[in-house]
């Protein structure tokens, strides 16, 4: 845990501004611990949290119109993570982010929900995606809902678990789904790997694992011909559309 210090390089800059103060307590109170506020020199002020391998840092500085915040970002084991909102993406890794970088990942489990209880975009996506798995007795597919009230398009195998993750939205009237705007593709490996950065939001290589065969099998003919089945039709991670 980050400690709550405010460290002054030169013994000169005790001053936190008001708007840094704001920040401060904000940061604190979304994560419960005090943040740390560092002087990086006389018109550059930055406010950290930092949980295990992720570190969000939220940067002001002094221009003519006062202290203003000038930028933020999210970190995971040192390295910056592109995103639209930083807390938001924060959660997620948070949730599934193992305590090191050498610890097994894991996605949550989530039951599944009535096929009469999501949107018309979901029975679709699941309806063209048991059509594309042939009905492969060993890949378990379903649909479940997370904390946040997206729809997770659930994919589980011996070799990995694969979740397409659908935000709400109302169209019309009437409640649909689309592709979150961040990682709609999550895998995770049976030894607990983290390949959703691999993905790259890609359903064809998110498939290339749950079809893959398990270590120690050999990779029989089935396997491999239920990768060529995939091909066609990747997924863009930052895309609208999931094409199945």
């Amino acid at each position: 845990m980050a400690p709550s210090v405010l460290e002054v390089p030169s013994g000169a800059h005790e001053f936190v501004p008001i708007p840094v103060q704001r920040e401060a307590a904000a940061m604190a109170e979304r994560t419960g611990a005090e943040p740390f506020i560092e002087h990086k020199s006389t018109s550059v002020i930055h406010v950290s949290h930092t949980n295990g391998r992720l570190r969000v840092e939220v940067a002001f500085r002094r221009g003519s119109r006062g202290w203003q915040q000038s930028g933020g970002r999210l970190l995971k084991d040192g390295k910056p993570q592109e995103c639209m909102d930083v807390w938001a993406r924060y959660n997620e890794l948070a949730e599934s982010l193992p305590p090191t970088a050498d610890g097994p990942a894991q996605l949550p489990v989530l039951p599944p929900l009535g096929e009469d209880e999501f949107p018309t975009e979901i029975q679709h996506s699941l309806a063209l995606l048991r059509q594309r798995l042939c009905g492969r007795s060993d890949v378990a597919v379903h649909v479940g809902q997370d904390d946040k009230g997206r729809y997770i398009l659930v994919m589980a195998s011996p070799n990995a678990t694969v979740h397409m993750v659908f935000e709400t939205q109302r169209r019309h009237g009437r409640k649909g789904a689309k592709p979150a705007g961040t990682d709609p593709i999550r895998v995770v490996t049976a030894d607990g790997r983290d390949l959703t950065d691999e993905a790259n939001g890609k359903l064809k290589k998110a498939l290339s694992q749950l079809l893959a065969a398990p270590p120690g099998s050999g990779g029989g003919a089935d396997a491999g011909g239920a990768q060529e089945a995939q091909a066609g039709g990747p997924s863009s991670r930052k895309g609208t559309v999931l094409r199945l």
